[in-house]
């Protein structure tokens, strides 16, 4: 539901995004139950294990392109598109590498970073808008990043966010299946919206006794938020009727949602949710996608959690620690 955009006609993500960039139009894979379970991490030899940085609130790493600055570089599996700030790319000597939607705001340009290294992992190829991040920064609509790295920088690897032991551990590219077990499911690639790009969803959530599927970002600060079609779906419907907010600066350009006290959240019968939980839901100025699937579930509901994502088997481990 975050948009990247500088108004909602024109979005690079129709998600949950970490502010507005531009707009792009750049399948449901349907299956709710996983008969195998998640990614034992404990049994996975990863490739690098680097600090969990905190940009903001927003997770992070340090990474380097070839012999340059370090970066701050946020994780955002809520994105197809990793983010460079205009004057590194720049500095890299990054040229424009395919035109962008008709009406995009002057200054950004689509590019790829051959490679760019986090601890001992390469990352390569990476796709990437170009942009000054400065004015978006000091507006309090992005948190202070050179960058971000989306989903699809991770293509064919595993990738780690560990909250608790505030570390973040990536694989080698896989080129056989890795078994995996304990509380796992299915990732699949569905479109945000009609016209939006796909992003990275999950069944094997529940809340109130009920399960549903959602998008996983990990720069939406929240627990759950629960679209509008949803609502009665997951029978919330009195819940939904709060008058309470909060403000939400790094989505959709900075919103407000709905909060209210909500049922406890789980993934696979593993209570994530804290001995008070909180649901949100959309205010009009929220993205929402089209009924493709439920909700979205974001930082707050894996502080106590090892959150681990298999891009080339696509599937979703957690585990408590």
């Amino acid at each position: 539901m975050r948009q990247l955009s500088k108004k909602p006609s024109m979005n690079i993500r129709y998600s949950l995004r970490i502010t507005s960039f531009l707009a792009a139009a750049i399948l449901c894979a349907g299956s709710s139950t996983f008969a195998q379970s998640g990614v034992n991490s404990r049994n996975l030899k990863f490739a690098a294990e680097v600090p969990l940085v905190d940009c903001d609130g927003m997770p992070c790493v340090e990474a380097r392109m070839g012999t340059g600055p370090a970066l701050k570089m946020g994780l955002d599996t809520g994105n197809v598109d990793s983010v460079l700030d205009s004057r590194y790319a720049e500095a890299a000597g990054l040229k424009a590498t395919a035109p962008l939607p008709a009406g995009a705001p002057s200054g950004i340009f689509r590019t790829v970073i051959p490679s760019i290294s986090v601890g001992t992992v390469t990352l390569e190829n990476v796709r990437t808008l170009a942009m000054s991040l400065s004015d978006m920064i000091s507006q309090n609509q992005m948190p202070h990043v050179d960058g971000t790295l989306a989903y699809t920088a991770f293509k064919d690897r595993i990738l780690q966010i560990d909250f608790v032991a505030r570390k973040v551990r990536i694989s080698e590219v896989l080129t056989a299946p890795f078994d995996c077990s304990g509380a796992c499911d299915k990732l699949s690639l569905i479109k945000f919206g009609k016209e939006g790009p796909p992003i990275v969803v999950a069944d094997g959530f529940e809340t109130n006794g009920k399960k549903f599927s959602a998008q996983i970002d990990t720069m939406y600060s929240g627990t759950l938020l629960v679209y509008t079609q949803s609502i009665e779906k997951l029978q919330l419907t009195e819940a939904a009727k709060t008058t309470k907010t909060r403000d939400f600066p790094f989505t959709d350009g900075g919103v407000q949602m709905k909060e209210a006290p909500a049922p406890k959240e789980s993934f696979h019968a593993l209570t994530l949710s804290g001995p008070a939980p909180l649901v949100y839901f959309p205010t009009p100025d929220v993205h929402e996608p089209a009924g493709l699937f439920d909700a979205t579930v974001g930082l707050e509901l894996f502080y106590h959690a090892a959150l681990t994502l298999n891009f080339h088997d696509m599937t979703i481990s957690v585990e408590k620690r």
